[in-house]
């Protein structure tokens, strides 16, 4: 079957043929329309997992897909045959990915059933990404008229954060480089912070010279955040679920610090979903890529200049 995978770890993601997978007891078998892109996609292809759970070789990337299931194994009862189902599909080993014709997922996995008012394209750009920006502002917990500075708000998920933010009522303030102030204009965000002049924080703090209630940081090292955190109101919280900030966040009893994790589930991807069916903003699929050009769109999500999230195309 058609896939895009490594060799090995930290190798260039390459378009190839791979043996189709075989389903197992308490698994599916999936045919895929669509799957999207994330930054976790080459982070594991990197060897970020590696030593901590099993792989597979060719390994192929990507966790979030929207497609058919064309076999159950033993033990399976949520879905059959035929039925059109999305979600995160990663399960050890690592490898089995969803840039490819063929997946497999756990039957008791985070997927759900394709609502109609989805197409396969949108309902794969949404699960890491859309569960990720909902558990963070969980741990925010904002209300009407707050304050929420977003560093990193032009990925997938800062883009489904801003609209889910501003349907609570939350003042979002955007940093970002000039070429894409108006796209995260679009998104909701109220102010634009241009990372091009300077200081994050000098610019919020000449504008909001009392803070702001909060700080959602997703592109940040560690002095980038502890800098940025300094414009935070005494009693503020700052949240990352940048997993490498784990660890470096200051001590500092002025505000909270909370570094995020998500664990997908059935649940929280129907929350994500039912928000934006709700009609609180479009599903942020702003570019779309056929599997054979999928290593290029890879590459530009690691350089950073992706906007929103990039869906491939695979049938």
């Amino acid at each position: 079957m058609r896939a895009v995978a490594v060799r090995k770890f930290r190798a260039a993601p390459e378009f190839m043929e791979v043996p189709p997978p075989s389903v197992g007891e308490g698994e599916l078998l999936v045919r895929l329309d669509a799957a999207s892109i994330n930054p976790f996609d080459w982070k594991v292809a990197d060897g970020m997992l590696d030593g901590v759970v099993p792989h597979k070789f060719p390994l192929v990337l990507g966790v979030d897909g929207a497609g058919v299931v064309e076999a159950v194994g033993p033990g399976t009862s949520r879905f059959r045959p035929g039925d059109a189902i999305y979600g995160q599909f990663s399960h050890p080993p690592f490898g089995v990915g969803t840039y490819a014709d063929l997946t497999t997922a756990l039957d008791a996995g985070s997927q759900a059933k394709l609502p109609a008012a989805l197409t396969p394209l949108q309902a794969a750009a949404m699960p890491t990404a859309g569960m990720t920006a909902l558990v963070a502002l969980d741990a925010l917990g904002l209300g009407k008229g707050q304050r929420l500075v977003i560093v990193g708000a032009s990925g997938g998920i800062g883009s489904f954060a801003i609209p889910l933010a501003v349907a609570q009522g939350v003042h979002v303030i955007a940093s970002t480089q000039p070429s894409k102030a108006a796209y995260l204009r679009s998104r909701g965000a109220s102010e634009i912070v241009d990372r091009s002049r300077g200081s994050v924080a000098d610019q919020v703090r000449a504008a909001h010279p009392d803070g702001v209630d909060a700080l959602l940081d997703l592109a940040d090292d560690a002095a980038g955040l502890t800098a940025t955190a300094a414009i935070v109101r005494d009693g503020g919280i700052v949240v990352t679920p940048v997993s490498s900030l784990f660890g470096t966040m200051p001590a500092n009893g002025r505000i909270r610090f909370v570094e995020t994790s998500m664990t997908p589930s059935r649940s929280l991807l129907e929350r994500v979903t039912n928000a934006f069916l709700s009609g609180a903003a479009s599903i942020p699929v702003e570019a779309v890529v056929p599997l054979e050009k999928a290593p290029q769109a890879v590459a530009e999500n690691r350089a950073g200049r992706s906007l929103g999230k990039t869906v491939i195309k695979i049938r």
